[in-house]
Parts: C-alpha cells; sequence; structure tokens
C-alpha cells in the first residue's frame, strides 16, 4: 500500500520504523510526487540490509571454554542445533548401535574365544541385528508424509517434514493479528448519530428527532463471516440498563422483531442523512462473486449436480470506504440503489430522499416488486414491510478525492426526480464530506441537516471529541461524515467552485467506528490453545488500543493477565535482556512491532526454555520466523522472502489453521512414541530370547531359539506395516487436553517402561514356550546339536527337537507382536474400549500377518531351508495359552496406569476448569476438529 511521506522531523527518538513518514527505505518505489532526498544508510546498514543481516545469523550460544567445545561437538554429532525430532533420532541411532556392539561383543565372548564355531558369527549378527529398528527410518519418513499430505488438504503446506513432529510441542503462538487472527477486511461496527431518539412515530409525516450530542443515538452494525455480505441487522444500543426500552434476553440477539432493531422503512431522517453520506460519498463498489467448485474436505472436487457453490461477496476499492459501502445496503441505501434510474414505471423500492428541497413529496405503498437488478437488498429485519418509493435518482457532479495532507474527501450530487413533470431546480445540491474527525470537525459549523439543525458550539465539538475517544478505546477507527446542502442555481458553476469553499460550512451528520473484525473461528481457536496449555502472543503494528480490544474479543487476553501484558515494541525494545527476563510473564500483547522486536520475542522464549510458533508475511518479518522453532508464513498476503524463510506456509492466512497444525502434530508426536514403543519393545524381545538363548547348548555351543533369518523377518516384514499403521493413527479427541511438558521428549520414564515392560514380558513368554518344548516334553540339551545352527542345509539328524521348539518360539511371538500393535493403539486405554475401526490398516496389516505364521511353518524347504524351524501341532496350545496371558497381563498393567494417571491428574491444574474459573461460566468444550 502506498504510504505518503514527508519532510517534517521527528521528535520521537524511538520511533517505529513503520511510523517514520520522513524516510524512506531501500527497495521502496515511488508512486506519485517528486522530492529529494538525503541518503543516511548503505548497503547492509539499511533497514533492508538489517533484514538481510538477520536471515544470515543464527541464535548463538552463551557456552564458553570447554562447554563451547562440547556444543559444538554436540552440533557436529546431531545432537544439538538442529530439530527436536532429528535430535531425538539421532540420540536413538547411537545408543542402539552402541548396544549393538555390546551385543555382538558378548556373543562371541559367550565362547571364550576358544573353539568358536562358524555359527557363532552369525549369532553375534543375528543379536546385534535384532536390537536395530530396520524400519524406523522408513516408517518416520511415511508418518510424517501422511501427516503433511493431511495438512495440506487443510491449508497447511509443510516446507519442512520434522516441523510437524515440532509443532506438537510448542508452548507459545506468536501470530499477527491482521488477516491471521482478523479477517483482513475493514467492517463497521458502530455509529454514533447526535439524535435523542432513533425511533419515532410513523403517524406523524416528516417527524424529526431533536439533535443532541450529550447522549446521541449509538448503533450497531451485525457482521457475518463474510465481512462484504450487504445484510445484516443495524441494531440501538441502548446504554442505560435502567431504560425500559432495554430490556433484552439472551435471545434478543436473534429476534429479528426485537424492539431495538432499526427498520430500513422508518429511518430516522437524521440517520437517513447519515446512510446516504456513507453510499454516496464512496467511490467502493460489492458486487455478488463468481462461482467456484465444490470441494471436499482433501480439496478434491466433487461431482454430481450441486458441483459449484457461490464463492460469496466481492469489492473493489478502498478499505474504509468498502465497510461504509457495505453498511449503506445493510440500511437498504446503498450507492447502486440512489444512483439507478428507474426504467419505465418500475419503482425501486428505497425510502424517500428526505431533503429540505422534498419534504412536500408524497409516499405511497409499492404496488409490485421491481425487477430490476438493482433491486434492494432484503434484510432480515425488513422483508415482511413495504417501503416508501424513491422518486428520482442522484448524479454526482464534482468529486474531490481524498487527500492525506487534509485528510477529508468530498463529493456534490444532484438530486433528478423520475416524473418529467417534477422540476429538478426545486431540488437543493447536496455536499457530503468524510475523514478525520478533528478536519471534519474545523469544517462544521452546525448539527444535522434538518429544518431543526443546531449550531456546532466548542462544548458540542467537545462532548463529540469524547464520543470519538470512547469508540477509539474499543479498538475502533472513527470517521467524520459530514454534509451541507446548496442552492441548485448552483449546479453550473459547482465545478469551478474552490474545494476549501465546498467543504466549508458543513453540518456534522455522525461518526462511523470501523474494525478489522476477527475471524469467527479465531476465538475457539485460541479457547483450543489455552486448554492445551499453549500461550497465544498478538505481536502486531497496530495501535495498542486496537491490539488490545481485539485480543480480548478473541480470549487472548483477560481479566487475570497484569499490566505488562499489553505493550508496545518501542517499550518492549527498550529493555534489557535481563529486564526481560525478570518480567513474571511476557506480554501476551505488544502493538507497533519492528522486526527486532519479533526476534527479541522468540529469543526471551527460548531463554525460558519454551518453544513458540511465529507468524508473519512480509520480508521484515523474515528474520524472526528463522529464529523461531516453527515459522508460519502467510500463503495468500505473504511475500516470497517469508515463504522462503518458513517451515509452513498457510493458504488461508487463518490463525485457527494453526492451531489444527499444532493439534495434529501432537497427533504425529504420540504416533510417533506408539510406533517406537511397538518396534523397540519387539526388538527387546529379541535380545531376550537370543541373550537368553546362549544358555541352550550343548558341547560349548549355543543353540539360539529364534534363528537369524526368522529374527531379521520378525525385526522388518512384521514389523514394519503394523508399525506404519500406528504411525498414521487418527488424532485423538484428547489431545489437546494435555500440556506442552507431555511433548517434549519422546523418551520419558512411561515411554521406557512401556517399551522395556512389554519387550521383557514378550522375550519372557517366548522363552518360556522354546524351554517346555525343549526341555519340559523333551531332554533338554540331550536333544540340541550342534549342526542345528548350520544355515540353509535343512533338517538334519537330532534336531527335530530344537526345530520344533523355534516353530513353537517363532509362531509365539510373531503373533504376540501382531496383538501387541492392537495394544499400542492407545497405551493407557483397555484394548476392549478402543475403536478398532478407525484404523483398518492396522487391523489388516496385523491379521495377515498373523497368518502368515502358518506358511512359513508348514511349507516345505521354506521353513526347514530358511527359518530352520518345523511344523508344529499340539504346541499350538502353548502359542494361545500365551496370547492369553499376554492379554491379561496388558490389562492389568494399563489398569495401573490409568489409576495413576488419574491421581496425578487431581493435583494438576486443568485449563478448562481455570478458565470457567475465571470467567464464571461453564464451557462446553466439543472435539469438531478433524485432523
Amino acid at each position: 500500500m502506498p504510504v505518503s511521506k514527508t519532510a517534517e522531523p521527528i521528535d520521537q527518538a524511538d520511533c517505529p520504523v513503520g511510523d517514520r513518514t520522513n524516510m524512506i527505505y531501500s527497495g521502496s518505489q515511488v508512486t506519485k510526487g517528486r522530492a529529494r532526498c538525503v541518503v543516511t544508510m548503505t548497503g547492509m546498514h539499511t533497514e533492508l540490509g538489517k533484514i538481510a543481516k538477520a536471515l544470515e545469523s543464527k541464535e548463538g550460544t552463551k557456552e564458553e571454554g570447554w562447554k563451547l567445545l562440547v556444543h559444538r561437538l554436540k552440533a557436529g554429532l546431531g545432537l544439538a542445533d538442529s530439530t527436536p525430532l532429528q535430535i531425538t533420532l539421532n540420540k536413538l541411532a547411537y545408543w542402539l548401535l552402541l548396544g549393538a556392539i555390546i551385543l555382538a561383543i558378548t556373543v562371541v565372548s559367550s565362547t571364550g574365544y576358544t573353539n568358536m564355531p562358524n555359527s557363532i558369527a552369525t549369532y553375534a549378527v543375528a543379536s546385534a541385528v535384532s536390537l536395530i529398528p530396520e524400519s524406523l527410518t522408513a516408517v518416520t519418513s511415511l508418518t510424517l508424509a501422511v501427516a503433511c499430505r493431511e495438512l495440506a488438504a487443510r491449508n497447511a503446506y509443510v516446507r519442512r517434514m520434522d516441523a510437524v513432529e515440532t509443532l506438537g510441542g510448542v508452548h507459545n503462538i506468536c501470530s499477527d493479528k491482521t488477516g491471521t487472527i482478523t479477517l483482513g477486511r475493514m467492517v463497521v461496527k458502530k455509529i454514533w448519530i447526535p439524535v435523542k431518539s432513533a425511533f419515532l412515530s410513523r403517524t406523524v409525516p416528516g417527524q424529526r428527532s431533536d439533535y443532541d450530542t450529550t447522549t446521541g443515538e449509538m448503533y450497531s452494525v451485525e457482521s457475518g463471516t463474510d465481512p462484504f455480505y450487504p445484510r445484516g441487522t443495524i441494531r440501538v444500543v441502548r446504554p442505560d440498563a435502567s431504560d425500559p426500552n432495554n430490556e433484552m434476553d439472551s435471545d434478543d440477539e436473534d429476534d429479528v422483531t426485537a424492539h431495538n432493531i432499526v427498520r430500513i422503512e422508518s429511518l430516522e431522517p437524521g440517520f437517513q442523512e447519515f446512510v446516504h453520506s456513507a453510499a454516496l460519498n464512496n467511490m467502493a463498489t460489492i458486487h455478488r462473486g463468481g462461482r467456484k467448485k465444490a470441494t471436499d474436505g482433501a480439496g478434491n472436487e466433487k461431482t454430481g449436480e450441486n458441483e459449484s457453490e457461490n464463492a460469496g461477496w466481492e469489492a473493489n476499492g478502498d478499505p474504509t470506504e468498502i465497510a461504509l459501502q457495505v453498511f449503506a445496503h445493510k440500511a437498504g441505501r446503498g450507492k447502486p440503489h440512489l444512483t439507478a434510474a428507474r426504467r419505465g414505471n418500475t419503482v425501486h423500492a428505497l425510502g424517500r430522499m428526505v431533503s429540505r428541497a422534498s419534504a412536500n413529496v408524497q409516499t405511497q405503498n409499492l404496488a409490485r416488486q421491481s425487477d430490476h437488478q438493482l433491486n434492494r437488498v432484503h434484510t432480515a429485519q425488513s422483508d415482511n414491510d413495504t417501503l416508501p418509493m424513491i422518486d428520482g435518482h442522484y448524479e454526482m457532479l464534482v468529486e474531490h478525492p481524498f487527500d492525506s495532507t487534509i485528510k477529508r474527501m468530498s463529493t456534490v450530487w444532484k438530486f433528478i426526480p423520475e416524473n418529467a413533470n417534477d422540476d429538478g431546480g426545486d431540488y437543493d445540491l447536496v455536499v457530503y464530506v468524510k475523514g478525520a474527525v478533528e478536519r471534519i470537525l474545523d469544517r462544521c459549523t452546525h448539527i444535522g441537516l434538518g429544518e431543526n439543525k443546531i449550531p456546532l458550539t466548542e462544548e458540542g465539538k467537545d462532548e463529540i471529541i469524547e464520543r470519538m475517544d470512547t469508540l477509539a478505546a474499543e479498538g475502533l477507527r472513527v470517521l467524520c461524515l459530514a454534509g451541507k446542502y446548496i442552492s441548485n442555481a448552483s449546479k453550473e458553476e459547482v465545478k469551478s467552485i474552490p474545494r476549501d469553499e465546498i467543504e466549508n460550512n458543513c453540518c456534522f451528520l455522525g461518526l462511523a467506528g470501523i474494525y478489522d473484525p476477527p475471524r469467527p473461528e479465531s476465538h475457539g481457536a485460541v479457547m483450543d490453545a489455552l486448554r492445551a496449555g499453549i500461550v497465544v502472543r498478538m505481536l502486531t503494528g497496530d495501535h495498542a488500543a486496537t491490539a488490545a480490544s481485539i485480543a480480548r474479543s478473541v480470549g487472548i487476553l483477560n481479566d487475570t493477565h497484569g499490566p505488562l501484558a499489553v505493550m508496545t515494541g518501542q517499550e518492549f525494545d527498550a529493555l534489557t535482556d535481563e529486564q526481560v527476563d525478570a518480567i513474571p510473564e511476557l506480554p501476551v500483547v505488544l502493538s507497533r512491532c519492528s522486526p527486532e522486536t519479533k526476534t527479541r520475542m522468540v529469543d526471551a522464549l527460548h531463554r525460558r526454555g519454551q518453544k513458540t510458533v511465529m507468524t508473519g508475511d512480509g520480508v521484515n518479518d523474515s528474520p524472526a520466523l528463522k529464529r523461531a522453532d516453527v515459522g508460519v508464513a502467510m500463503g495468500l498476503n505473504g511475500s516470497d522472502v517469508a515463504k522462503g524463510a518458513s517451515d509452513i506456509v498457510l493458504a488461508d492466512d487463518n490463525f485457527s489453521t494453526i492451531v489444527r497444525a499444532i493439534r495434529k502434530g501432537r497427533s504425529v508426536f504420540q504416533n510417533l512414541s506408539k510406533f517406537l514403543v511397538y518396534l523397540l519393545s519387539g526388538n527387546v524381545a529379541e535380545v531376550v530370547v537370543l541373550m537368553i538363548g546362549l544358555a541352550f547348548r550343548r558341547d560349548g555351543v549355543a543353540v539360539y531359539p529364534v534363528a537369524p533369518v526368522a529374527a531379521l523377518w520378525i525385526n522388518t516384514i512384521s514389523a514394519g506395516p503394523p508399525a506404519l499403521a500406528l504411525g498414521i493413527e487418527p488424532t485423538a479427541h484428547d489431545t489437546m487436553d494435555i500440556g506442552p511438558e507431555s511433548f517434549q521428549s519422546i523418551f520419558t520414564a512411561s515411554w521406557y517402561m512401556d517399551t522395556i515392560g512389554y519387550g521383557i514380558f514378550m522375550g519372557a513368554q517366548t522363552l518360556a514356550n522354546f524351554v517346555i518344548v525343549q526341555y519340559g516334553r523333551h531332554n533338554g540339551a540331550a536333544d540340541i546339536h550342534p549342526r542345528c545352527n548350520d544355515h540353509m542345509v535343512g533338517l538334519q539328524e537330532g534336531c527335530e527337537v530344537v526345530f520344533q521348539a523355534r516353530g513353537t518360539a517363532f509362531a509365539t511371538l510373531q503373533i504376540i507382536l501382531m496383538v501387541h500393535a492392537i495394544t499400542c493403539k492407545n497405551l493407557n486405554r483397555s484394548i476392549f474400549h478402543m475403536n478398532l475401526r478407525d484404523n483398518t490398516l492396522l487391523l489388516w496389516s496385523a491379521g495377515c500377518l498373523a497368518l502368515v505364521t502358518f506358511p512359513i511353518l508348514y511349507i516345505p524347504e521354506v521353513h526347514h531351508r530358511v527359518f530352520q524351524i518345523d511344523g508344529i501341532s499340539w504346541h499350538w496350545g502353548l502359542v494361545f495359552g500365551q496370547l492369553v496371558l499376554y492379554l491379561v497381563v496388558a490389562e492389568m498393567y494399563k489398569m495401573g496406569k490409568r489409576a495413576y494417571y488419574r491421581r496425578r491428574a487431581a493435583k494438576t491444574i486443568n485449563p478448562v476448569k481455570e478458565m470457567e474459573k475465571r470467567t464464571g461460566k461453564k464451557l462446553h468444550v466439543a472435539y469438531t476438529m478433524d485432523v
């Protein structure tokens, strides 16, 4: 957007960059005018150079000496200065590598380093491989890829996959206001008219309310999800609760018959003149949008009869004028309605223009509705009443466009009657002026356009200014509208009349409070974030009052916050890092922010050990996006530089999409934990079997309970598909009921208990069945032969019992692992209370792989030569007995965990209950997000 520049000096020493109107920055383009400039900075010292320098810099460390050397070594190994997921997986890889080496050495050492058979090398390799989850990398990549695809279908495009997992553990969301939390479109919220009453008797023609600046009448204007939608209810706001006309119940807001609704068939003349000024002194246009293809939740086009839907309303022009034009349409007096000439006998459904020259025009009921394309917009409060007609239309004679130096614009209009016999010379010309309140009041001498207008005194001006301050305190941008009548005899010379004369001696009509409304879904998204223990912070370039008002309306700011919850960028930047760290709670609203302010906020949060999401759209936001744990750029209004520095790009610029992405990030974190428990507990079970299997020996040679190929089969083919299914597990409903501290590290005490506990128990079950077959039913070591380890030679004499014991152990471990995969679907909930049908891939993979056990056991040559096992018969009783035992123990273990978590939850603060206590209202938590 073009910005006007001036030559006047600025006295404020710490003036924000955006307010330095006497400075031109590198990379700017001149749209109008001429100037002679003095170069003060060049190269990397310019504001653009500072941004480039910040993009190249990285967040440093305060470590010194040996600690600095250790930090650099960890960074080289991928254990520092990286994403949490990369650090986690790197740590896991190093520990697994160390464990595999120890296992291999242990196996070789069991021989005493004397008379080592050839099979011992295979045994050592099998033991080492059994500890390493070969499918981990593939499953992790596929899990993140699926999550990225699901987020892309919901308007969040992930540029770096591991950012999805990082999202789950953020403590803060630092968001812009305009276009992200708000719609990025201006609407009229309140109107103030200096009259004593908004409602007059219909039985008295031409009746007017008296003018009064002491109280006046305040109107509120309804806005829906589409700010350009030209329909909505206009209500009179009654500040006096004792007024009997102000008695409203909770359902009054939706009651179109409520007493305080303004009906466009009976507008109070003062309000009507204000509406005409808003509509005519306005160059904006609104129109219905085109048709767009209907899509499903995944972004795919729907097919069928109703495959397209309306694209809503569109507008052209200045955002402020668009807001006034939409308001005028809601009041039934849009510009097209006032300026369109009637065709033949077609009457236009508008109220008559009340002016000094047309006060005697008769009103009549409409005989029929017009088919004209500019027929009035029906509103909820006016569909049932018939309007008086207007017997003409307006034509513009002069336009004086908005001038930033005088901060006002004006237009001159003449009224052309529809009836050819009616002399247009009887109607005065009307001048409408709008602009900044102080500038317009300086040009006004009276209040109101009617015959009962009153002089504008200094006391009246002070009262109007006080009313302006009240609206501004609500975060509204306040405009002043005025007008006057001039003789029709001047219509030929009006174009030559100086602008200053045209805009002088005007009559004050009222004030319009305009703002950028919050998105309808922003409040719910903020509540979801607070419920999840995430602090939402608004960092905006707007003024403090506007930012604080929007923050309160969406729930970011509330009465529990202290005086430092709202700060300006200058105040925050004036603090040293030590002073910032000393603040008990960092501000949740930062107004008039500069790029450095956002970067300092990220650094301050990092020093507190907290992760943050940072949003941005401009080039100057790029350093903060790069410095944040997750940088989120705007796809609709964002610059290419910001998108390049970000991790995620929002296709709809919507704050709720960020919260949805965090929810998905938490789901990915939980899924990573689930399939890591599944994979590594299976590895632990194999290690237990192979390590304790070293005790099953004869003549100094150990016979492994599970053959190396069987171990490799379980470790890759059998473990991979169920792990992938666990990685794409649907998001749990209670994901946002957990604080961010639960998503900082996968390797928690509970995770270790699950992984090691399940692994040891499954390994013990496998060994138990091997021992029962080998030692319980048969002769134990007497039936063990060293040649039973020889690979690809088939079943040799004397190995029948060993092969059957191995077959039993293999079937036990294979089938229990498939049931274990379903158990890991939820590590706390009973398997009998899970919704197993929401992840059919898990059921199919576990079921099919369990069935594959049978051909492996019974296909000739495959079971003897490859897997070194033999078919089993009565042994299936042992297998299914161990399966039942596993289910019983797993359910008892989960029951104990649930009891522990319930006791712990009773001692912790519930965010929802805290909000209910703070607001005094019962909050209904509805799980509506589908990601």
